[in-house]
């Protein structure tokens, strides 16, 4: 006979190819969020909890970013005159003039 401090935990699942099973408490107020959430969205907790792990992960590492790592795939991405951010002011002008006289 097992004793229970030897029986494998079912809450503590380890990682597999086939995803991680997670049993979670939430306090009234998450529940009833989380109870919105699935009502608002059509949504089922299987559905909702990844998704939201998957925001707060993208939302972390975009806040952690610098502003150069935030821009870093914008730079070389487009095409206009080399000195454009000196004359922006002029090509401006110059295209509203042309488009409406």
């Amino acid at each position: 006979m097992t004793k229970i401090a030897e029986a494998t935990n079912p809450y503590l699942v380890s990682p597999s190819e086939n995803g991680m099973r997670v049993n979670a408490r939430l306090d009234e107020a998450t529940a009833r969020v989380l109870r919105q959430l699935m009502q608002e969205t059509g949504m089922s907790v299987t559905e909702l909890i990844p998704e939201s792990i998957h925001r707060f992960y993208l939302q972390e590492r975009v806040e952690s970013r610098t502003p150069k790592e935030a821009f870093a795939d914008l730079i070389g991405s487009m095409e206009g005159p080399a000195d454009l951010a000196t004359r922006y002011k002029t090509e401006l002008a110059d295209t509203l003039r042309s488009k409406h006289g």
